[in-house]
């Protein structure tokens, strides 16, 4: 890595599986996230601090668990006197771009085609490029008397001026796919009616690359390139579907959910009865090919790097703020602590190594805030962070950084120590998983490990 102060892009899926890249379980091939993998540090054990979006997010902002910097619910907005490693990486002179999804304030969804450029700046980002997630992308917010439509950030900017019946049609299929239920939700897939272009992961790519090719050596640069997918509804681009359409994925072993607490059986009960086997294989499939189009654009980020000769010194991160059940224990989307839905992808690039790596730390979402300002010089206080820099273990000077990892939400917390992971259900069953004996999480071997639940309970008085 050269003496200047490394520009970071920081790729990020929503609601993607690790177990989807190539050959760690789900059986989709993924070449290009592969091609990074190739010359990065693997990160297995990696989890988010929240299997929930906007508190997830809120964690890699402040690098701080969620009910420490005050987002622990869905609806919830991060505080905006929480400091954020974007403002650090700002006033450590950087230029700070986003463009997607970045779930930070809902309070004030932003009105216009540049989006609420004040709340995003407050948040820390130079250049803001922020859309909506699946489903709000479509709303319209009517400000005028004569209800003319205000578009929500870029993306509906760009339907609206292509066209504005295809916001309008757009809006009514997820809508009508929001009162489906949540067992209609599952079943309801469908390939994009929208041309590939404007199919919105192709809009965050396309802009995500446009900013790449204009970045230049003023200032160093961070890029986050937030993808709205693979979260459901999962409705790919047409094109992507014919090529997983025919393929027999592998799908997670049957459950009998013996030991799993109350609530987790009625809602599996609500979004899978009656699903078949192929019902399920129907549903991974138009996955696998939400996921296609995150790949495609990780390739065409690579090809502008080493076109212009960035790779040197650029620091890659791929990840997502949680994962996607996708059928285990009879389940969707997330917020269980099951390993599908807690567990995320994590490469790290460091310029100048393009060895293939891996590294067993139990490594979070919320450790990315500390490591890149590490990376930029920036000014800031370890102390007051529950985030841990990942450089010690990135080096090799230390094989981890904490003792037990955390995942939390108001009702559940996880915590995991590298071989068992309690689930403290706070009004329901508890659970305990020996991952080492049972990675599928299939038998609940509370009863007969009281050590271990000693063990991990004095880490609670810690949170």
């Amino acid at each position: 890595m050269s003496n200047r102060r490394p520009n970071i892009l920081l790729i990020m899926a929503d609601q993607f599986r690790t177990a989807t890249m190539t050959g760690l379980g789900d059986g989709i091939e993924t070449p290009n996230i592969d091609r990074l993998r190739s010359m990065s540090i693997f990160f297995p054990e990696a989890a988010c601090t929240a299997p929930l979006c906007t508190p997830s997010r809120a964690s890699l902002a402040t690098g701080k668990l969620p009910h420490n910097c005050g987002v622990v619910s869905h609806d919830a907005n991060l505080p905006l006197d929480q400091a954020t490693y974007y403002q650090a990486l700002r006033k450590a002179g950087y230029r700070v771009s986003v463009v997607g999804k970045t779930d930070l304030h809902k309070e004030s969804r932003f009105i216009g085609k540049k989006g609420n450029l004040p709340v995003i700046y407050q948040i820390g980002f130079t250049e803001p490029h922020e859309t909506e997630g699946k489903i709000n992308c479509s709303r319209i917010l009517r400000t005028t008397e004569d209800g003319a439509p205000s578009p929500l950030g870029p993306y509906q900017d760009h339907l609206l001026s292509k066209d504005p019946s295809l916001l309008k049609s757009l809006n009514d299929r997820y809508m009508n796919y929001m009162k489906g239920g949540p067992n209609k939700k599952v079943y309801s897939v469908w390939e994009s009616d929208l041309d590939e272009e404007d199919f919105l992961d192709n809009f965050i790519g396309r802009e995500s690359c446009r900013l790449l090719e204009e970045m230049d050596d003023e200032a160093p640069w961070h890029l986050m390139a937030s993808f709205a997918g693979p979260h459901n509804p999962w409705d790919p681009p047409r094109s992507e579907y014919e090529k997983t359409k025919n393929i027999d994925y592998p799908l997670p072993p049957e459950d009998d959910m013996e030991g799993k607490p109350n609530w987790i059986k009625k809602r599996a009960a609500n979004q899978t009865k009656g699903m078949t086997r192929e019902d399920l294989l129907n549903v991974k499939r138009h996955y696998a090919a939400s996921v296609a189009v995150i790949d495609h654009w990780v390739g065409e980020m690579l090809d502008i790097l080493e076109r212009r000769g960035l790779m040197d010194n650029t620091v890659i991160v791929f990840t997502a703020d949680h994962g996607e059940l996708m059928g285990d224990h009879n389940l969707f989307e997330k917020t269980a602590m099951y390993e599908g839905s807690v567990r995320i992808p994590m490469l790290f690039h460091m310029p100048g190594d393009n060895t293939r790596k891996e590294c067993m730390a139990l490594a979070t979402l919320m450790d990315l805030a500390p490591t890149f300002m590490d990376l930029a010089g920036a000014s800031y206080a370890p102390e007051d962070l529950d985030a841990k820099s990942l450089l010690p273990v990135i080096s090799g000077s230390e094989k981890d950084i904490r003792e037990v990892q955390i995942s939390e939400l108001t009702n559940t917390i996880m915590l995991y120590d590298g071989r068992y992971k309690w689930i403290r259900s706070f009004n329901d069953q508890n659970e305990l998983y020996d991952l080492q004996e049972d990675r599928d999480e299939l038998h609940n071997c509370i009863e007969s490990n009281p050590e271990v639940i000693k063990r991990l309970q004095q880490y609670t008085f810690r949170v």
